[in-house]
């Protein structure tokens, strides 16, 4: 009887030594998932990362393919309800497939969000770019939540020496937080809570009186960048959970040729 011989990845590497993190990077396909106003599909590109031993040479990469293939069949028949539970089957798939300690999975995409008007209640859809890596570290379940809000903000410094002018630029936020898949934190949320933290938000669709509208508003809510990233932390914070925040504010300044940035790192709990 022939002796089977082992596949080139399951033999031993010529230097013996862990790898942290190898998978696969970029990979586009669509997913769908449930919610209680109905079913959206979305765009993604996933990251799919697992440790390896060092008694390997290489991960089988196909069967990290087929995980996220076989979720996201088993999804397009019953979806998911979230981008997480999504996140930990295709992990639990892999797990069968091609044991592991530590894996993770990144899933970017792109938000519409409808909104409308402030005057004339126009609807437009506004776009966030998210991304939601799902952590199992020896069977247990983080999640890092990110989101890209667009906003605006006032200068309150030209404001006062100006005597009721300023200038004014486009302005944008990058939130993450790492908690617990047990907490009930929402992409949704996270958007929010940016989108209130600019002098004002920004919108597609703008008729001439909701021009005006979102003009006042900045005007009546001048912030610094620093202010920005401020408001953002402390309303991140309100939300009470245990783990890691990170806020990056970006102002694209009008008045001169580089940008502003305030950063915020800090862990809850």
């Amino acid at each position: 009887m022939l002796k089977q011989q082992l596949d080139t990845q399951d033999r031993l590497p010529k230097v013996k030594e862990t790898i942290d993190r190898v998978g696969i990077a970029g990979l586009r396909t669509g997913l769908r998932l449930c919610s209680p106003s109905g079913e959206a599909c979305f765009t993604a590109d996933i990251d799919l990362y697992i440790d390896l031993d060092d008694a390997r040479k290489g991960i089988h990469m196909s069967r990290l393919v087929e995980s996220i293939n076989e979720m996201i069949s088993k999804g397009s028949r019953v979806p998911k309800d979230s981008f997480e539970r999504l996140g930990m089957d295709i992990l639990d798939e892999l797990q069968k497939r091609h044991k592991y300690k530590k894996g993770e999975i990144t899933m970017r995409t792109t938000l519409l969000l409808r909104r409308h008007t402030p005057v004339t209640n126009k609807p437009t859809d506004e776009h966030y770019d998210v991304a939601v890596k799902i952590i199992s570290d020896n069977g247990s379940y983080f999640k890092n939540l990110q989101v890209r809000a667009i906003g605006n903000t006032l200068c309150p410094h030209s404001l006062e020496t100006t005597h009721g002018k300023a200038h004014v630029q486009r302005a944008e936020i990058s939130l993450a937080i790492e908690t617990s898949v047990k907490e009930n934190i929402v992409l949704d949320e996270l958007i929010e809570i940016c989108e209130r933290s600019f002098s004002s938000p920004t919108y597609t669709v703008l008729k001439t009186v909701d021009e005006a509208s979102v003009v006042e508003e900045m005007f009546k809510n001048p912030k610094f960048i620093e202010d920005v990233a401020r408001d953002c932390f402390r309303q991140t914070k309100n939300l009470g959970f245990k783990g890691k925040v990170k806020i990056r504010a970006e102002s694209f300044e009008s008045i001169h040729k580089h940008n502003a940035v305030s950063e915020i790192e800090r862990v809850f709990g």
